[in-house]
């Protein structure tokens, strides 16, 4: 018990770390809205920054409660938390879009799929850039948009 505790400590003083040594300049920002072309020739929709599925999603994803978890999380964990976070019911907001909108962080690489698993880890880049993200967007929207 005592060694989970310690990973799980760890893991959470990790994330704090990653955190406070955040910033993110415009070409970042830039970048992440650009279109990602995958090895394959794939091509990936680049990040809309302020719309609020991704911003749901990410605000799900920076959750504390995937720390116990050695950092990792199922889609369907991600799910109802994502749904909660964008007010919206399963009807509106199905399954395959919250995939959809987690495969476009992983083209970005803030997110990375554990081999032969179900599981998904965040990186701790996408922790930085999902924080400011979330950070910038969440407040101004509290604060401005939604008086």
């Amino acid at each position: 018990m005592r060694k989970k505790l310690d990973g799980i400590i760890d893991r959470y003083l990790d994330v704090q770390q990653d955190i406070l040594e955040t910033f993110v300049d415009r070409e970042q920002l830039r970048q992440l809205t650009q279109p990602t072309l995958l090895p394959n020739g794939r091509r990936i929709p680049g990040l809309k920054l302020d719309h609020p599925r991704q911003l749901a999603l990410m605000h799900s994803l920076l959750r504390c409660c995937y720390l116990a978890a050695e950092g990792t999380f199922t889609t369907r964990e991600l799910y109802p938390q994502t749904l909660q976070a964008l007010r919206r019911a399963p009807e509106e907001y199905k399954l395959a879009s919250l995939r959809y909108d987690l495969g476009k962080l992983r083209s970005k690489g803030l997110v990375e799929k554990i081999p032969h698993s179900r599981r998904y880890r965040l990186l701790p880049h996408g922790y930085q850039i999902c924080y400011q993200i979330c950070l910038v967007f969440l407040k101004l929207y509290e604060k401005i948009y939604a008086p």
